[in-house]
């Protein structure tokens, strides 16, 4: 047998194909109270809850009483004290943020802390902290010094109740507390006021003091450098006293005026000596008495040289005594030498030592008369320099004086708090606020009951209505089927409606036959609107054979097969209703042909053997029900095969309206196959059940294969609340029997747990 899928043949009639749209979602204000509608028990639920939650804690929160207190924040008033003045201004940026930064400090954490230290709350925080959850009493508090996290606790504890604001145009902070304890919350109020009041006092007290002690500071190292300057100046200048001419200066030019001259006396002297020296020759400076070594050395040469006449004259002058005298004459005359270029340069350095003593004296004189010239020109600057000394001395002792006064009158400027309103016990509580409470809570339940509405129905994505399923699918919906029981009513009756049988005969008939069990029902009636709405989907050419499948099993194709097969024969038209889902084949149950040897399977593996059609209803005689018959160990191929082509055109023929009960798209393959021949196909859905994606899914499979889509037919809703949403999620799986696909189908809607046992 052939798998290829064949085209369509060219006998049968077929609708006309349309594109398919993209399904497009738009959100209008009707569509949100539609969402709202559905998801009522949603929100109804999570407002109970929030206004239960919200009456729990108004009643059941102990009562808050509130204490208020008010002061007056009047402009800084500094006395005329001078240097007051300018501590202030140092202070401050201006009025207009002045009264802002003091309220800011009314709440700074020391003002809050030495508030909770005055009244103890630390030992509140140490009790909570220590108390042992199984005894009533709190343990011995420990004596420790408070931990930063304790200080922490105090802080947040005074915080927690404390308010305080600026009334608008005023000078007046209104400081509010809240507690549980009425005289506690006044007793907070008035004690952080006296803590913002002396602390503002100290505050101001110990800037001024510490503003004083820097100018103080400031004025002595004033004192000090004009005094260092001119003492600089006095010993630069060798100023000794208090007169300008009383120095060292003009002392020391008259004591270098005479050293200069006594020095150019000496260095003449020396310098006639060095000329007379000079011009002397060397024998006669031998003999000058200056010098006695040179003199016994002369005398010691003659002596020798009166010894050389005599010994020459006697041995003559080659003897060697005459020799050895002439060795001696010779060193004597060297040494005699040696101490005359001795001598002359002793009296040189005299002369050259006393040229340049004088020429030194010369140029401290010179340097001198420098001196004495700038002192001439300095007495000026002398003079302002101690002027200047003396104006900061009569500075320093002034404004000695002015910081004694600053000190004393420190306090009186910080007195600028005035307690309008002391902080009374209340008695009346202000909290909690039952109705305002109440209202919040029903507020935020419907709010957060809408909030989850639109949670779950962004994540739940299964059809409802059939709104929905057109808005989704881009599909014209052909008939909404109302929910109907499963089994039949007891005693044969019909919630009291009439049957055109017998009521015996409709208590056996089974559920999925609604149309014949109760034709005059809501269901019935829905079934008719949707054979109306296949045969007037093309007036001119009505579709023959009618493909009836769905996306998942357990969606109801089975009974709109079957139902829709009804209305058609009780139209009077002859009918062939065709189970042909050969997997897991139900119209043999429902209409009791499980006994049959006719199927749909024996007909296409033995075409030549006629069978007639089984008629299972007598009341509808022109309806004919082909079961699956055996089931088949390749059923796509089968279904697919040209054999089953053929048997369709052959029907076609014989028979005015086939309904086609298919498998389910998106388990098997085995529709597609079949809706290629088909004038009309039908996608059904079930409300609660088909998700989004899958009807997509199908409705372009069906597309892709060029199938005849007529529309898309809702199963199981509920008339109250059609055009409203409802979700459920399940699981699917499709095998050769269908197993495992979930618990949500039941009998009337195409499934039985007998199947899963088959």
């Amino acid at each position: 047998m052939s798998v290829e899928h064949p085209t369509a043949p060219q006998d049968l009639p077929a609708t006309e194909r349309h594109p398919i749209a993209a399904s497009g979602e738009q959100v209008t204000l009707l569509e949100v109270w539609r969402l709202l509608n559905k998801q009522r028990f949603v929100i109804f639920l999570v407002t109970i809850l929030s206004i239960a939650g919200a009456a729990w804690h108004a009643f059941r929160t102990q009562p808050l009483f509130e204490s208020v207190g008010r002061i007056e924040i009047q402009p800084q008033q500094t006395p005329n004290i001078g240097i007051q003045q300018v501590i202030e201004q140092s202070q401050s940026g201006g009025e207009s943020t002045a009264l802002q930064t003091e309220v800011r400090i009314l709440q700074s954490d020391s003002v809050l802390f030495q508030t909770g230290q005055s009244l103890n709350v630390f030992d509140r925080v140490r009790s909570a902290a220590t108390t042992n959850n199984n005894e009533k009493k709190p343990a011995p508090i420990p004596k420790a010094e408070i931990t930063p996290s304790e200080r922490r606790a105090v802080i947040g504890f005074i915080r927690s109740g404390l308010k305080v604001t600026v009334l608008s145009g005023t000078n007046l902070v209104e400081i509010r507390y809240q507690d549980r304890d009425p005289r506690y919350s006044a007793a907070v109020v008035n004690r952080i006021v006296e803590t913002y009041s002396d602390q503002d006092l100290r505050s101001r007290y110990d800037r001024t003091m510490h503003v004083s002690d820097w100018l103080q500071t400031q004025l002595q190292n004033l004192q000090t450098d004009a005094q260092q300057q001119l003492a600089d100046y006095q010993r630069a200048h060798n100023i000794v006293g208090t007169g300008e001419n009383s120095n060292l200066t003009i002392q020391t030019l008259s004591q270098l005026s005479s050293s200069v001259d006594n020095a150019e006396a000496d260095r003449i002297i020396k310098e006639a000596r060095l000329r007379d020296f000079d011009s002397m020759s060397p024998n006669l400076v031998a003999v000058m008495g200056d010098n006695p070594s040179l003199a016994a050395l002369r005398s010691q040469l003659e002596t020798l040289e009166a010894q050389q006449g005599q010994l020459t004259a006697r041995y003559g002058p080659r003897h060697p005594k005459i020799v050895d005298l002439q060795t001696q004459i010779k060193m004597i005359q060297k040494q005699i030498d040696s101490e005359v270029a001795l001598a002359r340069r002793q009296i040189r350095d005299e002369y050259e030592g006393a040229l340049g003593a004088e020429q030194a004296l010369r140029g401290r004189l010179g340097a001198q008369k420098e001196v004495t010239y700038k002192l001439n020109e300095g007495a000026a600057q002398y003079a302002i320099l101690r002027n200047q000394a003396e104006l900061t001395r009569d500075l320093y002792d002034t404004l000695q004086m002015r910081l004694k006064e600053a000190t004393v009158m420190a306090g009186l400027s910080a007195t600028k708090i005035t307690v309008v309103d002391i902080a009374q016990v209340p008695d009346l509580p202000v909290g909690p606020r039952k109705a305002l409470i109440l209202g919040l809570g029903l507020l935020g339940g419907l709010l957060g009951g809408c909030v989850l509405a639109f949670l779950i129905e962004s994540i739940d994505d299964r059809l409802q209505t059939s709104d929905e399923v057109e808005s989704v699918a881009m599909l014209p919906s052909l008939a909404a089927i109302p929910h109907f029981h499963n089994v039949a009513d007891k005693g044969g009756k019909h919630n009291g409606r009439g049957t055109n049988v017998d009521d015996l005969r409709a208590s056996q008939l089974s559920p999925q036959l609604v149309a014949m069990r109760d034709p005059k029902s809501v269901s019935a009636e829905a079934y008719r609107n949707l054979r109306s709405a296949l045969l007037l989907s093309s007036i001119d050419n009505p579709p023959r054979t009618i493909v009836i499948t769905s996306a998942f099993p357990g969606e109801g194709k089975t009974t709109t097969a079957i139902n829709v097969a009804i209305v058609l024969a009780q139209r009077g038209e002859k009918v062939l209703l065709v189970d042909a889902d050969l997997r897991l084949g139900k119209l043999a149950r429902v209409f009791g042909l499980s006994g049959s040897n006719i199927g749909l399977s024996t007909v296409l593996a033995k075409p030549g053997i006629y069978r007639e059609i089984p008629v299972p209803l007598p009341e509808l005689p022109t309806l004919h029900v082909l079961p699956t018959g055996p089931r088949p160990p390749n059923p796509a191929e089968m279904l697919s095969s040209v054999r089953m082509g053929e048997q369709l055109r052959q029907w076609a023929q014989e028979y005015d309206r086939i309904v086609l009960d298919t498998s389910p798209l998106l388990a098997v393959s085995d529709t597609q196959s079949m809706a290629v021949y088909a004038d009309a196909v039908v996608l059904v859905t079930r409300a609660r059940m088909t998700r989004k994606r899958a009807l997509l899914r199908a409705r372009d499979m069906l597309a892709r294969i060029n199938a005849p889509i007529a529309g898309v037919v809702v199963n199981d809703v509920d008339q109250r609340l059609e055009n409203f949403y409802t979700y459920h999620y399940g699981a699917y799986g499709y095998r050769y029997g269908y197993g495992g696909y979930g618990a949500r189908s039941d009998r009337a809607y195409g499934y039985d747990e007998e199947d899963e046992k088959k």
